[in-house]
């Protein structure tokens, strides 16, 4: 084998493979920050806006309803595809997905919490989730997104 062929062969393969150790190590730290903003707010929020999906509320006084939401659009992470893909061989979870959809549902929950917030709400009553395919690329062959809003019924308490 020639030096050139070397050098090509070490060019093709490794070029490749760094930039896929590069993205998962790059994806990794994203998501690790991800994360931890979204346990901060959860915690934050734990306290201060109580939350539910009942649609009725309780006996105590409340006045001013308003319609609050959170969305985020989420798209097909190319790494998550790479080694999902394996999956569509022998079957099971897609963890990767699983994660990815955790944390859009957990973005949109933060962010319907701080709409909640800004209006002065003391509680969110009727808390629901909605899903709906952005670009889902079918025909031109490209990765799709998927968006998650989440919405409710925010409620200030009546001063008597």
């Amino acid at each position: 084998m020639e030096t050139k062929d070397i050098f090509s062969l070490a060019f093709n393969v490794g070029v490749p493979v760094t930039l896929l150790i590069a993205t998962w190590a790059t994806q990794h730290q994203i998501i690790r920050a991800r994360r931890k903003y979204l346990s901060e707010q959860e915690a934050y929020f734990r306290e201060k806006i109580p939350m539910t999906n009942l649609k009725r509320f309780p006996d105590e006084a409340y006045c001013d309803p308003a319609l609050v939401t959170g969305s985020v659009v989420i798209a097909t992470n190319y790494f998550i595809s790479f080694i999902s893909s394996f999956k569509h061989l022998f079957g099971g979870e897609m963890k990767g997905y699983t994660g990815m959809c955790s944390d859009a549902r957990r973005i949109a929950l933060v962010r319907m919490l701080q709409d909640a917030e800004q209006q002065g709400a003391d509680a969110v009553y009727n808390v629901r989730f909605e899903t709906s395919t952005v670009n889902s690329g079918e025909k031109r062959k490209s990765s799709g997104g998927v968006e998650l809003i989440a919405y409710g019924t925010a409620v200030k308490r009546l001063v008597l």
